[in-house]
C-alpha cells in the first residue's frame, strides 16, 4: 500500500535536502564524512527540483525514475555504512538510519502522477 502521495513527498524531498545540509553540523561529523554528506544534499537538491511533480521546478525527470534513484541510494547508504564506515562511531549510524529512512520513503511512496494534481481549495 502506497501511503505518501507526490504532495507529501515532495514536501519530505525538501526537508530532507535541509537536514542533509544541516547534518554535519548536528552531528559534529569528521571531517572525512563532511564532503559525502554536501554532495549527497546537492544531488538530492538536483534531483528534487528536475523531477516532474508538483514540487519540481524544470520537470524533467519522471516521477518514477525519482523513486529509483531514492531506492538505490537508499540501498547504498546502507551498505556504505556497513562497510566504508564500519569503524566510525560518529558516520555509521548516520548513514544508515538516513539510508532506513530514505529506504523506506521510497518504499511507501506512490510514484504515479495521478496523485499528483494540485485542486483548488473550496471556499
Amino acid at each position: 500500500m502506497k501511503l505518501i502521495g507526490p504532495k507529501l513527498h515532495g514536501i519530505i524531498d525538501y526537508i530532507m535536502i535541509v537536514f542533509l545540509f544541516a547534518a554535519p553540523t548536528l552531528y559534529t561529523m569528521p571531517t572525512h564524512s563532511m564532503p559525502l554528506v554536501y554532495s549527497i544534499a546537492t544531488a538530492f537538491l538536483l534531483l528534487t527540483v528536475l523531477t516532474n511533480y508538483s514540487f519540481g521546478v524544470f520537470k524533467s525527470i519522471p516521477l518514477r525514475v525519482h523513486g529509483i534513484i531514492e531506492l538505490v541510494l537508499s540501498i547504498v547508504l546502507i551498505i556504505l555504512a556497513f562497510t566504508f564506515f564500519k569503524y566510525d562511531d560518529r558516520a555509521r549510524p548516520f548513514y544508515l538510519s538516513f539510508g532506513v529512512f530514505l529506504f523506506i520513503i521510497a518504499i511507501f511512496s506512490d510514484y504515479s502522477r495521478k496523485r499528483d494534481v494540485l485542486k483548488a481549495p473550496i471556499l
